[in-house]
C-alpha cells in the first residue's frame, strides 16, 4: 500500500520499527551526495533516512499491507484511512457489486466499492505482487478479473464510496423566524459533530471532523451532494416550502437513491434519539432494497 513519507515518519516515530516494520514492497533509490542508496523490497523503512527520502523527492512508498499497520494508521490519520463498514467474501462481493453495477445503471450518481485490504500472490522468483490494492474502486467488470486471481477463502474489508450528511436549511436573515432557525440549524450541526462523545458513531468510516457539511443556499445543493459523494440529506426546518420540494426534487432526479431525512423540531432533550434516527437513515442503502 501506499503512504506519505512523512506519515511512514509518524508511525515509526509513535510506535517503533519493531512493534510497526514497515516493510518496502518496491525498491526505492535516493541521493545520497554524489551516490545512489537503493532500499531494496524486503527491507524495512529506516526512519533516520526520512531526509534522504524528502531531498529525493519520494513523496511517499509502497508497503507491504498488514492489518496491524492499517490500524495504526486509521488511529492517526482517521480521515485518511477509514474504516470498513464490513467484510465480504468472493461470492458476497460478486452479489455486492453485481447490486452497485445495477444501482449505477439506473442513476447519474456512481457508486463504488473501496477495497480496505491489499492482496498479493508470490511472483516467480518469490516476491510479492499485488493482486488487489489498497484503496481500489472496485467496478463490476474489474472484479470479474480480479477474482479469479485470489483464494476462494480470501476475505475482502470494503467501504463503499459514499460517506457525508449535508445539513440544510434556506435560512433568510430577513425572516422572523431566522434566530430560532438558525439556532436548530447550528444544534443539529453541532450534534453531528460532537455524537461520538454521546456514544453515537453513524458508521465506522464516518470522520464527523470532515464529513459534515452545512448548506443555506439551494443552488449549491445538488453540487456538493455529487462532488463530496454524501450519504444522507438533513432537512432542517420547520416548513417545507416550494423551493425546498423544487431543490430535493432536483437532487432525486439526479439519484433515485438518495437520501433525505427531515428535522421540523429539534429538542435538546431528545437529541440521543434524534441521533439514532439519523444513524438509521445514514446506514441504509437504498439502492440495495430497489
Amino acid at each position: 500500500m501506499k503512504i506519505a513519507i512523512e506519515e511512514a515518519l509518524r508511525i515509526c516515530e509513535k510506535y517503533g520499527t519493531e512493534e510497526i516494520p514497515l516493510v518496502m514492497l518496491k525498491d526505492v533509490y535516493l541521493r545520497h551526495g554524489g551516490q545512489v542508496l537503493q532500499v531494496s523490497a524486503g527491507m524495512r523503512f529506516d526512519p533516520s533516512q526520512y531526509e534522504l527520502f524528502v531531498a529525493s523527492q519520494v513523496n511517499e512508498i509502497d508497503v507491504v499491507f498488514t492489518e496491524r499497520l492499517f490500524a495504526k494508521l486509521a488511529t492517526n490519520f482517521p480521515a485518511r484511512y477509514r474504516l470498513p463498514i464490513g467484510q465480504k467474501s468472493i461470492i458476497e462481493m460478486d452479489r455486492l457489486l453485481e447490486q452497485i453495477d445495477g444501482a449505477n445503471a439506473m442513476t447519474k450518481r456512481k457508486r463504488h466499492v473501496v477495497v480496505l485490504d491489499e492482496l498479493y500472490q508470490k511472483n516467480s522468483q518469490g516476491a510479492l505482487e499485488v493482486v488487489l490494492p489498497y484503496g481500489t474502486e472496485l467496478t463490476y467488470k474489474e472484479w470479474n478479473t480480479v477474482k479469479q486471481k485470489l483464494s476462494r477463502n480470501a476475505v475482502i474489508n470494503y467501504r463503499i464510496d459514499e460517506t457525508g450528511v449535508i445539513v440544510f436549511s434556506l435560512l433568510d436573515a430577513q425572516n422572523p423566524k431566522y434566530p430560532q432557525k438558525f439556532m436548530q440549524f447550528t444544534e443539529v450541526v453541532s450534534l453531528l459533530v460532537e455524537g461520538k462523545n454521546l456514544g453515537i458513531s453513524l458508521a465506522p468510516d464516518f470522520y464527523p471532523e470532515s464529513d459534515v457539511y452545512t448548506i443555506n443556499e439551494s443552488g449549491k445543493l445538488l453540487t456538493t451532494y455529487n462532488d463530496k459523494k454524501v450519504g444522507l440529506i438533513l432537512v432542517v426546518d420547520d416548513e417545507i416550502n416550494d423551493e425546498y420540494k423544487r431543490v430535493l426534487a432536483q437532487v432525486k432526479a439526479f439519484d433515485r437513491y438518495a437520501k433525505m431525512l427531515f428535522i421540523k423540531k429539534f429538542d435538546p432533550a431528545q437529541k440521543l434519539e434524534i441521533l439514532k434516527s439519523i444513524k438509521q437513515a445514514y446506514a441504509q442503502f437504498l439502492w440495495q432494497e430497489d
